[in-house]
């Protein structure tokens, strides 16, 4: 997550339960400990920090000792937790969850508006991921990692709606061997798309065409997210996780965070405004 007040890029570890922030300008990277595994890190319009953990949520300052729990009706954590979550132009959170067992369809989108409350807008989904929005803001895609598909939304910026879901691409159908995980608009309209499994990051056009892919020294990258002064820089994490010590050998970069200049310039991330 790029912070552009801050000018800086958050990013976590969920099995150390860390968050990175690095600042670009410097190259220099502080690191946080926590006592619980993160999913999302979001800043917040008033300052600090929206911690989206695997079974809760919190407010948190980087550089100050503590985090204040935030209450989230509706989660059942005995069967799903959190994953990944993003801010649409209003400030509302907008997070989903995965099954605690990444088998069964327990999993749903929720949207937490500034006020707090909490409200289910879709259900019955086994791995949540990615959210991003196109078109000035009049359409959200969803990742669902598996089975593996992108939906696209119309999306009512005013009311925070929901409405005309269609598969933007339906992994499966397509016989592809990676699985979508976080994702990205650039200011054209395209959506890159972190697609773990086959060591490629991809660019797909509004209308679900493949339009670019770019070839990264690791097999699962996990995100994508535009960041720097200008946000013409492309940042790019990855995993170790599920690696045997052969695969690692093939890949030492598993695990680290690359930059890309990939020639266009992204959008803005929006705050949570409570």
């Amino acid at each position: 997550m790029w912070s552009p007040s801050e000018q800086v890029l958050y990013w976590i570890d969920i099995v150390t339960r860390r968050i990175f922030r690095l600042r670009p300008e410097t190259g220099m990277v502080d690191i946080r400990d926590l006592p619980y595994a993160p999913s999302a890190v979001i800043p917040r319009a008033s300052g600090g920090l929206l911690l989206v953990t695997k079974k809760g949520m919190a407010h948190m300052d980087f550089d100050q000792p503590g985090i204040i729990s935030v209450p989230v009706p509706l989660v059942d954590f005995t069967r799903e937790v959190f994953n990944d979550a993003k801010c649409d132009s209003a400030g509302r959170l907008w997070v989903g969850t995965r099954d605690l067992h990444v088998r069964d369809p327990t999993g749903s989108l929720f949207c937490m508006h500034t006020d707090y409350t909490l409200q289910r807008h879709a259900s019955g989904l086994v791995v949540s991921n990615g959210i991003a929005w196109t078109d000035r803001g009049k359409i959200m895609y969803h990742v669902e990692s598996k089975p593996g598909r992108i939906d696209a939304y119309d999306f009512d910026a005013e009311k925070g709606s929901l409405s005309n879901r269609r598969v933007f691409r339906d992994y499966g159908k397509e016989g592809a061997t990676a699985f979508p995980d976080g994702c990205t608009v650039d200011i054209e309209g395209g959506l890159w798309v972190a697609e773990v499994g086959d060591w490629r990051i991809r660019r797909y056009a509004p209308d679900g065409r493949l339009d670019r892919e770019i070839a990264v020294p690791f097999q699962k990258p996990t995100s994508v997210m535009f960041g720097g002064a200008d946000l013409d820089t492309l940042f790019v994490t990855s995993m170790r996780f599920g690696l045997n010590e052969a695969a690692l050998a093939d890949q030492p970069l598993a695990g680290s965070l690359l930059q890309v200049d990939v020639g266009v310039r992204g959008q803005r991330e929006h705050s949570f405004g409570g």
